[in-house]
């Protein structure tokens, strides 16, 4: 490496570094702010389940066994919580539960400013200091910081840090020169489209479904050569290794969503919160840091300016070279991300037909309505127009360096600029709570992935209920529940207050099974043989094909991060 290029090295990573300790100010000086109305204590309490059931002995976590009142919730096979295993384990190390919750959002703060660098480097094939100043603007974009201050979109927010991972592994495919390569190029960039993915879908799953769609499109938009035989077979492929690496959470999400039905099914295809106008996508200083549900208590919704300026500059920069027959051999690459961005923000907005796509019913409400806020979509307007900008510095750079210069110069300073403002209104307008254990918020959580049969406003006692024998005593170890019967008659059974998900099974202390089901008003039901006098343990086993779905993620896992490194190895890109 040369001294020019150490020197680049230098200033990018200073750029980075910049970038991600000006987003981490709320993290920092307002550690201990709760906003009303958004989802901190719905996370704070998920870690603090999280970290109970690791401490149990569950590992992994299915089913957190403390929360709702020692009912259980299955919310881990609905909503990823695999990145949350860190904070949880500091949580166990003594770690109070805000910081380790904001310790997390510093790490993902982080982790977005070097993908995003990375990944914008891999794109332009080198370029240090555009990939920084794109990695600076978009880690200090309104709607991200929206989601990790306002919002507390944990979720959301930590898959949006790998969205420009997965955009990178899509160009890859696209490259002209990767039309000629062998199989072992085509499985290499088909394990980059697969591994992003699967990382989306371990962060979050709507926006992994998000995602799948606009590279749907973008597939469309460059059909000539997605058509191209390496194209198919790497796209193919890419699906393969996706579903290899995800099957840790896919399988049991699906085999859950098979087997029984839960209150998310009746209120997914309703859309809430407010509809963003273009005043609200496109404002320059970031108003409200209130609650998205209710108009008067709007949070941010705008992409911010620095976004806004790449998006105008693009235009009106490309309008003139295409009227000059002058466009550069990147031209469709950015009208893609161009056409994706101007997609993204119309789906987002109260332009878009939602009211009737509601009152349509069918698929085409169950695949637009599914995301529940129309803003969720800003967050790939904000990495597709951020990537775009890289196009465009590059370009402005080739033909005027002072130009170029003055742009990347420009989208920095007008993206420091609201990023502080929305950082300093968060810690100044909303409550602040230190909170150190989950006993001191309640371990509780919403009602979405309870099964529709749960008797929701039934108080139960901790104690089982028993009808046609007698429980002489009980305890509750973890997950596990020991029950000592006596008497039991033809048909006589133990109720659980437990929320019944498949997985649940109970035995003698002989080791014979017993059947479990679910009751009436959803809870663990057992069934006894008559005459049973002892001990009986009930609890919850993963199904074995579970086990295999996460045997198949470990074998993908393997065989990805092999592929990878000899590639690495051997001259690989």
């Amino acid at each position: 490496m040369t001294s020019s290029d150490k020197k680049r090295s230098y200033i990018a990573g200073f750029i980075v570094i910049a970038g991600v300790l000006l987003s981490c100010i709320t993290a920092l000086f307002g550690y201990d702010i709760l906003p009303d109305y958004q989802d901190k204590l719905f996370h704070l309490r998920r870690l603090a389940a999280l970290s109970q059931t690791l401490n149990s002995g569950y590992f992994p976590a299915r089913i957190y066994f403390v929360m709702n009142g020692g009912t259980g919730y299955a919310l881990p096979v609905f909503y990823p919580d695999l990145f949350l295993y860190v904070p949880a384990f500091l949580v166990n190390a003594g770690v109070p539960l805000g910081i380790a919750y904001d310790v997390y959002g510093i790490g993902i703060n982080l982790i977005t400013g070097v993908v995003a660098y990375l990944s914008v480097k891999g794109i332009l094939k080198g370029d240090k200091i555009i990939a920084a100043v794109i990695s600076f603007v978009y880690v200090l974009s309104v709607y991200r910081l929206t989601d990790v201050y306002i919002r507390d979109a944990v979720g959301e927010y930590t898959a949006m840090a790998f969205l420009p991972f997965v955009i990178y592994s899509f160009v890859r495919i696209y490259r002209e020169e990767a039309f000629d390569e062998g199989f072992k190029g085509i499985l290499k960039n088909a394990s980059y489209l697969g591994l992003s993915m699967a990382i989306l879908s371990v962060s979050h799953i709507l926006t992994t479904m998000m995602a799948a769609g606009f590279l749907f499109v973008s597939a469309i938009l460059l059909i000539k050569k997605t058509l191209k035989k390496n194209v198919i077979v790497t796209l193919v492929l890419s699906v393969v290794i996706f579903l290899g690496l995800a099957a840790y959470n896919l399988v049991p999400m699906i085999d859950y969503m098979t087997s029984d039905r839960y209150l998310v099914n009746e209120s997914s295809n309703i859309m809430r919160g407010f509809y963003p106008g273009w005043r609200d996508l496109l404002e320059i200083i970031p108003s409200g840091s209130g609650s998205g549900i209710v108009y008067e208590m709007k949070m941010p919704t705008a992409v911010g300016p620095a976004i806004t300026a790449i998006l105008a500059a693009w235009f009106v920069r490309t309008l003139i070279l295409v009227l000059k027959k002058k466009t550069g051999k990147h031209f469709t690459a950015e009208l893609v991300l161009f056409v994706i961005t101007g997609l993204s923000l119309f789906i987002s907005s109260k332009y878009f037909p939602w009211t009737k796509i509601e009152q349509s019913g069918g698929i085409l409400r169950s695949v637009f309505c599914s995301v529940q806020f129309s803003w969720r979509y800003l967050g790939t307007a904000s990495v597709c127009a951020c990537i775009l900008g890289a196009y465009l510095i590059r370009d402005i750079y080739a033909s005027s360096k002072t130009a170029g210069k003055v742009f990347a110069g420009l989208i920095v300073i007008i993206a420091v600029i609201p990023g502080i403002i929305l950082q300093t209104r968060a810690c100044s307008e909303n409550n602040h709570v230190k909170i150190s254990k989950g006993e001191e918020i309640g371990i509780v959580s919403d009602e979405l992935y309870f099964p529709v049969s749960w008797n929701r406003d039934a108080v139960y006692d901790e104690k089982p209920a028993a009808a046609g024998c007698e429980v002489v005593s009980y305890a509750r170890i973890g997950g596990d529940w020991l029950v000592e019967v006596r008497d039991s008659s033809e048909g006589s059974v133990i109720v659980f207050p437990v929320v019944y998900y498949k997985g649940y099974t109970a035995q003698t202390e002989n080791g014979d099974k017993l059947s479990v089901m679910q009751g009436t008003d959803g809870r663990v039901m057992v069934v006894l043989p008559a005459g049973l006098n002892g001990q009986i343990k009930m609890g919850f086993k993963e199904p074995a094909l579970w086990k295999f779905a996460e045997t198949i993620s470990l074998i993908a896992i393997v065989f990805v991060s092999l592929l990878l490194i000899i590639r690495k190895k051997t001259g690989g890109d």
